[in-house]
């Protein structure tokens, strides 16, 4: 996606995709990534998610990327919190523990040197279109520790594929993009149907949502 359009999503306060509770899956799923209190979980494109704060109440600290420093400002100023920035590479990071947000294109989070043990997704792969869904799947594999977690969360609907996201990640395309790098398992499906506004306003007959547990090789 441009840059752009999600610039213009945060300063027009069009977020829809911004969860104001805990997402189910993450309370659910989570203890299948067997993670360890104390090890530090990538989230990429983490908005304003309140589930980072989840994450550092199960003793996690949180390294999010992303791109709106309106949304980056607005998750500190929401939680009370006066971080510390200054440049990392091509990021601004905002410190303030347990959480470090990098300011910038996600794309270039190779050039830090890292690596992680844990990962959470949301909203970032199915934001994506898919001619950009191979390269974030491969970047994943190159931030990921060998033997490294992560919880994956993806929407699968018959809309139109050229409509603006949450774009459909079905369970085929999710192991055709990941089962190079990954193990990948499919932990809950949950089917929404008319509760659903795209089902209930006739957008599409289906929408269900996904969730998997991936394991780097």
């Amino acid at each position: 996606m441009d840059p752009q359009f999600w610039h213009q999503r945060w300063q027009t306060s069009r977020i829809g995709f911004h969860q104001g509770d805990i997402n189910t899956h993450l309370r659910a799923c989570w203890h299948h990534t067997e993670a360890r209190p104390g090890t530090e979980v990538l989230v990429p494109l983490c908005g304003k998610s309140r589930d980072m704060h989840w994450l550092a109440e199960q003793g996690h600290s949180v390294a999010g990327f992303e791109l709106s420093p309106l949304a980056i400002g607005d998750f500190f100023a929401e939680a009370g919190l006066a971080p510390l920035c200054q440049s990392e590479g091509p990021f601004v990071r905002w410190q303030r523990p347990p959480f470090n947000l990098y300011e910038g294109d996600f794309f270039r989070a190779d050039t830090l040197g890292r690596q992680f043990a844990l990962a959470y997704d949301r909203a970032a792969l199915i934001a994506l279109p898919p001619a950009m869904r191979p390269g974030y799947a491969a970047l994943l594999a190159a931030l990921m520790q060998a033997g490294g977690r992560m919880l994956l969360i993806t929407v699968n609907h018959d809309g139109p594929e050229e409509q603006a996201p949450p774009f459909a990640v079905d369970e085929t395309e999710v192991k055709a993009l990941f089962e190079p790098h990954f193990e990948v398992k499919l932990l809950q499906r949950i089917e929404e149907g008319r509760q659903n506004r795209r089902v209930a306003a006739g957008e599409c007959r289906f929408f269900d949502e996904l969730c998997f547990v991936l394991k780097r090789y």
